[in-house]
């Protein structure tokens, strides 16, 4: 099997966010949207690649005796990297000098 996508504290974003089945199944889970930036609480092996659960949902007592609900990572993309760039930095390359 490949390596996860993703690990725990990684910050990523939902990609698909139609999850039809699994709300058939259980209307009460909590699922991910796009848009919002999430962060990866815990990662399971799945016969299927890996599910993920997200720090930002907790859907542990929706179904009591039944694992967590978790969701499959081919929904998700990692964030880009992004550089700090302190605003002094910033306005420097993108302002004119006028002499």
């Amino acid at each position: 099997m490949n390596p996860p996508l993703f690990h725990p504290g990684q910050q990523i974003v939902c990609t698909n966010d139609d999850f039809t089945l699994l709300l058939a199944q259980n209307p009460a889970i909590q699922t991910p949207k796009r848009g919002p930036i999430y962060t990866v609480r815990n990662l399971f092996d799945t016969h299927r690649g890996y599910g993920l659960t997200l720090v930002e949902i907790n859907n542990a007592g929706v179904a009591p005796g039944f694992p967590e609900a978790n969701f499959h990572e081919s929904r998700f993309a990692a964030l880009p990297d992004v550089e700090e760039l302190s605003l002094a930095e910033l306005l420097e390359e993108t302002v004119p000098e006028y002499v």
